[in-house]
C-alpha cells in the first residue's frame, strides 16, 4: 500500500502550526468546533451514530472501549466484521500486507489499557497520522534534513508503521518485543537510528546493560508508565532522555516536546476530563475528529491523567498533562484514603534506587511488595512510610520478584481481594 507524500506533508505542516508557540486556544478551539462540523458525514456512516448525525457533541453518549471491541461492526464505517478484520491484523503481524478492503489496513494494539483492540486505517489516516507524528518526534525540519532512521520496537508490526519508510527521507527498523537484550544492542548499534521508541521496560533493560548508541537524539516511551527516577536514570544510562509518547488503539493522543513534557493532540482530538474522585487526576474522554474508518466519540480511557501545573516553557497551547501514571484501577484506595501510583513509584525508586526493578500489589489486606531479598527491607519501610501518612495501618511484605506478565510492565497495581 502507498502513503500519499503530499497528505503526510499537510499534516505535518498542520501539527507544526497547531503546537507553535504563536498559536493560542481559542484559535485551536475554533479549529476543533469546525472539524466537529465537517465531521458529520462519519457519523452518518457509522452504525452505533448515525441516528445522533447533526448533533452537538454533548448530545453523544460517553462509551467505554469494551464496549466499541463488542460492537465492532457498529463502529466501523466499512460495515467490515470483527472476524475479517482481526484476520488481516493477524496477517499483518505474520508479514503481511494487513488489507481487510482495498487501502484500508489492520492492526492490533494494547496501548496503556492491556485489553487487546484491533484498528483499522485507511491510507488517507495512515498519512495523516505519519504527518501528525513525525511532527510530533522528530525536529521542526525533520522532513527536509537527511535521511532520518527510526526505530520501533512494539509488540507487533503493521502497515501504520511500516509506512513510514515511504513518506519521506526515512528509514525505518521494526524490532519484536521479545528480542534478547545483546540482541537488540547489536540492531541498534548497527542501525544507528536517530529516534527510537520502546516500552519502559525494554529501555530499562538496555540501561542495565550499559546500552549507548552515539546516533540516537530522540528517546520515547509508551504503552507503560515510567517514574521521573527511573526516567533519570535511564537518560543517563543511554544517553539521551526518554520523553513520553501517549496512544492507543483509540488513537494517537499526544506526545513529547522538546522540553519533555507531555502535550495532548488537541489539534486533532477533544480531550474532555471526567474527575478521579479523591485525586487530582483525571480520566480522558476522547473523541479524534479525524479518523473515518473506525470513528472514536467520547470514549472514555482508564488511564490516569494529572494535568500539570503550569504553563510549559515551549509555549504550546496544547494542554500539558504528567506523564501517564497507570489507569485508574492501580489507584490505591482505602475508604477515602488514596495514592496514586506515582506517589509509590517515588516512595520505591527513591528508596531502592532507580535501577531496581520490583512491583508492588497495593490491596485491602496488605501491601506486597516483589524485589531482589537485598533491597526488601528498604522498599517495605518506604511502603510503610507511605501508608502511614495517610493513617493507614496495614501490613507490608515482600516477596520474590517474579517474570513480567505478558507484553506490559506493571509496577504498581491494586488487588482487591
Amino acid at each position: 500500500m502507498g502513503i500519499d507524500r503530499l497528505r503526510v506533508l499537510g499534516a505535518h505542516v498542520a501539527a507544526r502550526r497547531y503546537q507553535s508557540r504563536g498559536m493560542s486556544r481559542e484559535r485551536l478551539g475554533r479549529r476543533q468546533q469546525k472539524l466537529w462540523r465537517d465531521f458529520a458525514p462519519v457519523i452518518a456512516r457509522t452504525p452505533a451514530l448515525a441516528h445522533l448525525t447533526g448533533k452537538p457533541l454533548e448530545d453523544f453518549p460517553i462509551v467505554r472501549p469494551e464496549e466499541i471491541r463488542r460492537d465492532f461492526e457498529g463502529w466501523n464505517t466499512l460495515g467490515l466484521s470483527k472476524l475479517a478484520t482481526e484476520a488481516a491484523a493477524a496477517g499483518a503481524e505474520a508479514g503481511g500486507s494487513g488489507e481487510a478492503v482495498a487501502g484500508v489496513s489492520a492492526g492490533f494494539s494494547t496501548g496503556t489499557s492491556g485489553a487487546r483492540g484491533v484498528f483499522l486505517a485507511s491510507a488517507g489516516e495512515r498519512a495523516d497520522y505519519l504527518g501528525q507524528a513525525l511532527a510530533r518526534l522528530l525536529p521542526w525540519d525533520g522532513l527536509l534534513r537527511r535521511r532520518r532512521r527510526i526505530a520501533l520496537c512494539l509488540r507487533a508490526d503493521s502497515a501504520l508503521y511500516r509506512d513510514v519508510g515511504n513518506a519521506g527521507p526515512f528509514e525505518f527498523r521494526f524490532f519484536g518485543l521479545g528480542t534478547p537484550v545483546p540482541e537488540l544492542q547489536q540492531e541498534l548499534a548497527a542501525f544507528e537510528p536517530h529516534v527510537f521508541v520502546a516500552p519502559s521496560h525494554v529501555l530499562a533493560a538496555l540501561a542495565r546493560a550499559g546500552t549507548q548508541v552515539r546516533s540516537l537524539e530522540r528517546v520515547f516511551y509508551g504503552a507503560e508508565p515510567m517514574g521521573a527516577l527511573e526516567r533519570e536514570w535511564i537518560g543517563t544510562q543511554i544517553g539521551v532522555r526518554p520523553d513520553p509518547i501517549y496512544q492507543a488503539t483509540e488513537g494517537f493522543l499526544g506526545a513529547a516536546c522538546a522540553q519533555g513534557t507531555l502535550h495532548l493532540n488537541e489539534d486533532t482530538l477533544i480531550i474532555e476530563r471526567q474527575p478521579v474522585a479523591g485525586t487530582d487526576r483525571f480520566r480522558p474522554t476522547v473523541t479524534d475528529l479525524r479518523r473515518t474508518t473506525q470513528p472514536m466519540v467520547r470514549v472514555l480511557l482508564d488511564d490516569l491523567l494529572q494535568a500539570r501545573a503550569g504553563p510549559c516553557p515551549c509555549g504550546s497551547p496544547l494542554a500539558s498533562v504528567q506523564p501517564v501514571e497507570g489507569r485508574v484501577g492501580d489507584l490505591w484506595r482505602w475508604g477515602d484514603a488514596v495514592i496514586a501510583p506515582r506517589e509509590v513509584e517515588a516512595a520505591v525508586s527513591g528508596a531502592v534506587g532507580a535501577d531496581v526493578d520490583w512491583r508492588a500489589y497495593g490491596g485491602s489486606r496488605q501491601v506486597t511488595v516483589e524485589i531482589d531479598r537485598a533491597m526488601a527491607d528498604r522498599a517495605i519501610e518506604a511502603v510503610r512510610a507511605l501508608l502511614l501518612e495517610r493513617m493507614i495501618d496495614l501490613p507490608v511484605t515482600a516477596a520474590a520478584r517474579g517474570p513480567m506478565a505478558g507484553f506490559k510492565r506493571r509496577r504498581v497495581t491494586f488487588v482487591d481481594a
